[in-house]
């Protein structure tokens, strides 16, 4: 028989008032977790990048167009974006506009995966880093000065995609190049430079939002991580001019 009216938590002392639920124990607040610290290949979620006037168109044919855009600098490394545009309403979503770089795997069944869209990035000491390298994850114990590129979040459409990027650190003195290869749409190694100096100066524009306060690492993950390490190449005596 339901007694709606008859309580149920005990028999006199302090359970009397209490009703069922209340009387059983609530384990203790847990701690609140402590956030790890940033590691130093990450871009810094509180600081206004410094812009960078560079945009670099380095594929156009009559079907595609690939450009790097975008670039914005942070006291540690810079961002940019990469474009990717077809010609065509007709060509299908399933050509690759999804993914042009088909990180998850070619769509259309086996084939060469040097087919798909390809970019990379050189230093000029010889670091560099592209999106056929990935790993699932980069060690902690990654040396300060590697090259770090990961790939962040994109969004697109049947005929466009858009896609930023992050680069570890800053580069040194002399251009940065970008190579693309797309062999897919009949187009080989291509490059265009930016100004490492220009890079680096728009760094010093960069604001840091909370200056005493010490950057966290961020609670969301990349929503696509594309990870290459490279150290730089040891200098020749030619090189250092020795």
């Amino acid at each position: 028989m339901l007694r709606p009216d008859r309580p149920v938590a005990g028999h006199g002392g302090n359970l009397a008032n209490m009703s069922f639920f209340e009387s059983i124990p609530q384990p203790p607040a847990a701690e609140p977790p402590e956030r790890p610290q940033p590691r130093p290949w990450m871009r810094p979620e509180t600081v206004i990048p410094g812009p960078v006037l560079a945009a670099l168109v380095l594929v156009r044919t009559e079907d595609v167009a690939v450009a790097v855009g975008s670039v914005r600098a942070y006291p540690n490394g810079f961002e940019f974006t990469v474009h990717v545009r077809l010609r065509r309403e007709h060509e299908p979503f399933r050509r690759g506009m999804a993914d042009p770089f088909e990180w998850h795997g070619d769509r259309r069944g086996p084939r060469a995966p040097d087919q798909a869209l390809r970019l990379g990035v050189l230093y000029a000491d010889g670091r560099r880093a592209a999106t056929t390298g990935r790993r699932p994850v980069l060690p902690d114990d990654a040396e300060t000065g590697e090259l770090v590129l990961l790939q962040d979040g994109a969004s697109g459409s049947d005929r466009r995609w858009d896609g930023d990027f992050w680069l570890h650190p800053l580069p040194p003195e002399g251009p940065v190049t970008f190579v693309a290869s797309w062999l897919e749409h009949g187009v080989s190694e291509t490059s265009a430079d930016v100004d490492g100096a220009a890079i680096r100066e728009a760094a010093r524009h960069a604001l840091a939002l909370w200056p005493d306060e010490p950057d966290v690492e961020p609670r969301s993950g990349w929503t696509r991580a594309t990870i290459t390490v490279s150290k730089p190449e040891p200098r020749t005596d030619h090189q250092s001019g020795c």
